[in-house]
């Protein structure tokens, strides 16, 4: 324990508390996430497993996942805001945390009950929601300066932390599935870690740098002029972030499903469907450390500055090639080739490079874009594009489902489709900023400076 305890000598007390209460708190998200769309086919959707139903039933699934995702990430709006204006961020988390709970003990004990179960699903969100931005946030509250380097460190550590829990729980969850004590187990254990979370951010309380709304917005005076132009600088980037979750987030419902018609031995090992997203969160405990001391500082070395807004244009790149890839794999599926699940796994590294250049350069950029005092309701505008992204897919499902426009797309057409939007998206991402003039980062000086020129 001591030795966990020295990496963070250079970080605030508070660090090792937030990070493993994340840590947990992602274990209990992403363990029942990782499940639940084959569970809700199962037993809901298509129990009796009939041919004739699959389409409709796996659609469904697919519109309930990306429904429950979105209102998630949805929900982090008015965590922000109950932060910044009401709350602050502790007792934020804390009192949603209780929320989030009594969700997972919902679908623990009501895995057969259609109604109850969903109500679970609701709480977990609003839970979620509130706890979601605001820990985001308090990583770097903790520095008395916010210029400070060791916050990009700690952020790497932080979703370091995030991945380490979903390794974990993607791994270990769909074992418990399928055990004799089956679903209540299953959504059982990420209950349990989701209490652990809750209590040891609890326990961090005394190392907390805690301020109040009213505390921030005497610290930091800024008239909502201000505020209005610092939230239109990041709505510009983060608007075309909401196609990439809508691709992302497909690898924990669309993938899983893909995953089910391939050839699932590989490596000596015959996985479980639900096991291959675990792929994405082993190779982001890899690839951090090989991003942040490898391939970065030589790319600085070659002449290629790194930036925030280029990182995230790299990332939309790569993730239309990885939707190319399981296009192509959708296709042999549809042409009756049962390929190795390898190729898939293929897919994961080239996605979880995307989402590297994505996800966590999107957390330092909410951080470092916002004033003071609306830090959390910006880091839940960049929340609120994942809810965008799983509309989207909802959308696109329902009408599948319905027999409406998109009802043709379908296999390998399906993943086509994303493919194409994602390819449009990137270029007029690099069009905006190029036309708005974007800057990757902008003290509240030099905002206010613009805002009176």
């Amino acid at each position: 324990m001591s030795a966990i305890l020295d990496r963070f000598k250079n970080f605030p007390k508070a660090a090792p508390y937030i990070v493993v209460t994340e840590t947990a708190e992602r274990f209990s998200f992403y363990g029942m996430k990782a499940i639940l769309s084959t569970f809700l086919i199962s037993q809901f959707f298509n129990p009796t497993n009939n041919p004739a139903l699959v389409a409709g039933a796996e659609a469904h699934s697919n519109e309930v996942t990306h429904l429950f995702v979105a209102l998630v990430y949805l929900l982090s709006i008015v965590g922000g805001i109950l932060a910044d204006y009401f709350l602050g961020r502790y007792r934020t988390i804390l009192y949603l945390s209780i929320v989030y709970c009594i969700g997972h003990a919902f679908l623990a004990m009501f895995d057969t009950n259609y109604q109850l179960f969903y109500a679970g699903l609701l709480l977990i969100a609003i839970g979620a929601g509130g706890v979601k931005p605001n820990v985001s946030v308090m990583v770097g509250d903790q520095f008395e300066n916010e210029n400070d380097a060791n916050i990009a460190k700690l952020y790497d550590i932080f979703y370091f932390g995030i991945n380490v829990g979903a390794f974990f729980s993607m791994l270990i969850t769909p074992v418990l599935k399928h055990t004799r004590y089956g679903a209540p187990l299953a959504f059982g254990v990420p209950g349990v870690l989701m209490f652990i979370a809750l209590v040891i951010f609890y326990l961090g309380k005394s190392k907390y740098k805690i301020t109040l709304p009213k505390d921030t917005l005497h610290e930091e005076k800024i008239s909502f002029k201000e505020q209005i132009m610092s939230v239109w600088k990041v709505l510009v980037v983060f608007s075309f972030i909401p196609l990439f979750w809508a691709l992302y987030d497909q690898n924990g419902s669309e993938w899983v499903i893909q995953a089910g018609k391939m050839d699932l031995h590989f490596m000596g090992i015959e996985w479980y469907q639900e096991q291959i997203q675990v792929i994405n969160a082993l190779l982001i405990l890899i690839l951090i450390p090989v991003f942040s001391f490898g391939v970065y500082p030589l790319l600085e070395k070659l002449g290629i500055r790194i930036t925030a807004l280029r990182k995230m244009g790299w990332g939309f790149i790569m993730v239309v090639i990885t939707f190319a890839l399981i296009a192509w794999i959708q296709t042999q599926i549809d042409n009756g080739i049962k390929l190795s699940i390898g190729w898939q796994l293929f897919a994961y590294v080239l996605l979880t490079v995307s989402e590297i250049f994505v996800s966590i350069t999107g957390l330092e950029y909410a951080f470092s874009q916002a004033p003071k005092a609306i830090k959390s309701t910006i880091m839940g505008l960049f929340w609120f594009t994942v809810f965008l992204g799983n509309i989207l897919v909802t959308y696109i499902n329902n009408n599948i489902q319905s027999g409406g426009f998109f009802s043709h797309y379908q296999g390998a057409d399906y993943f086509w489709l994303f493919t194409g939007i994602m390819a449009v998206n990137a270029v007029l991402y690099y069009i905006a900023i190029y036309v708005f003039k974007i800057r990757d980062t902008v003290t509240v000086e030099q905002m206010k400076d613009e805002l009176h020129a």
